[in-house]
């Protein structure tokens, strides 16, 4: 079963806004290596449309990388520093609820709760909004490419440069990977 097609002239499905950092770096490599597998194996292709493609997978690509800057130090963020912080608040409620609701059991919870949002405050913020800030310069970007692509190709080439999407269009739908988290079946929309 393969995501619901446009109608001719309009953008496929595309991933939505809302998909994490993760997500839209999957998303745009899976474009980035159609490209460049066109370039590679399309013999429809003419000298100078390959060479089009080709220019447009070597901005894309740096947009991939740009990206790819982006999501790492928010992914170590969120799996090395921020699980740290939330553990602890997980010990300080088992101690409140342990103590029978004591006040020193309900300052140390109230202490880690302050740790947490001060971290949020001052180190998840100013990640997030650099990923976020990347996530809509990826977009824009391929929205730019886009419009090349189908002013040189057509509407329908472009479209084909984009996988499947499933779960209301958050994530590249991959039915073959059983480690993938997409499994899903791709979404009926985009």
């Amino acid at each position: 079963m393969s995501a619901r097609r446009a109608p001719e002239g309009a953008p496929g499905p595309r991933l939505s806004r809302g998909a994490s950092g993760l997500r839209h770096l999957r998303w745009a490599r899976e474009v980035l290596a159609t490209l460049e597998a066109h370039v590679a194996h399309n013999p429809a292709l003419g000298d100078a449309d390959r060479e089009a493609l080709r220019g447009e997978a070597r901005a894309l690509a740096a947009s991939v990388q740009a990206l790819s800057g982006a999501v790492k130090p928010y992914r170590d963020f969120l799996e090395r520093t921020r699980v740290h912080y939330r553990g602890r608040v997980r010990v300080a409620e088992h101690l409140l609820r342990e103590s029978g609701a004591d006040e020193a059991a309900r300052a140390r919870l109230d202490e880690a709760r302050s740790a947490l949002a001060g971290m949020e405050a001052a180190q998840r913020r100013p990640l997030k909004a650099s990923l976020s800030e990347e996530i809509d310069r990826l977009r824009e970007a391929m929205a730019r490419m886009d419009a090349r692509i189908a002013e040189r190709l057509s509407a329908a080439f472009v479209e084909g440069l984009y996988p499947p999407l499933t779960d209301g269009a958050s994530r590249v739908a991959d039915d073959g990977d059983p480690d993938d988290d997409a499994t899903a079946s791709p979404s009926r929309g985009g």
